[in-house]
C-alpha cells in the first residue's frame, strides 16, 4: 500500500488549571501542563505527498519525530506500525 507524508495544522481550544504566581507563570505552565479540557476545533491541510526519502529526511532531524507509520487495520480502526515491523493496533479510533 502507498505511503503519503500529510502536513496538517489543527486547531484546539484547551482549558489548564495551573497554580502560578501570576499571569505569565501560569502562561507558561500551561504551555508545558496536561490540559483539563479540550475541544477541536479543525484541520487546515497544509501539504500531501507520496513519501519519499528525501522528503521524510527533513523531518526527521526534527525533536520527538516517531518514525512509524499510522494506518487503518482490518477492522477500521487506527493502528500503527514501527520501523522493526512490529505492530499495535489499540482498537480505540474508528475510521470512518
Amino acid at each position: 500500500m502507498p505511503k503519503y507524508i500529510v502536513e496538517q495544522l489543527m486547531t484546539y481550544r484547551n482549558v489548564y488549571v495551573v497554580e502560578a504566581e501570576n499571569e505569565a507563570q501560569a502562561t507558561k505552565v500551561a504551555e508545558h501542563a496536561d490540559d483539563n479540557w479540550q475541544k477541536f476545533l479543525g484541520t487546515t491541510n497544509i501539504d500531501i505527498n507520496e513519501y519519499t526519502e528525501e522528503r521524510i529526511a527533513y523531518f526527521k532531524e526534527k525533536d520527538y519525530f516517531w518514525n512509524g507509520c499510522s494506518y487503518v487495520d482490518a477492522d477500521g480502526f487506527i493502528a500503527y506500525r514501527y520501523p522493526n515491523g512490529d505492530t499495535n493496533e489499540p482498537k480505540e479510533i474508528l475510521v470512518k
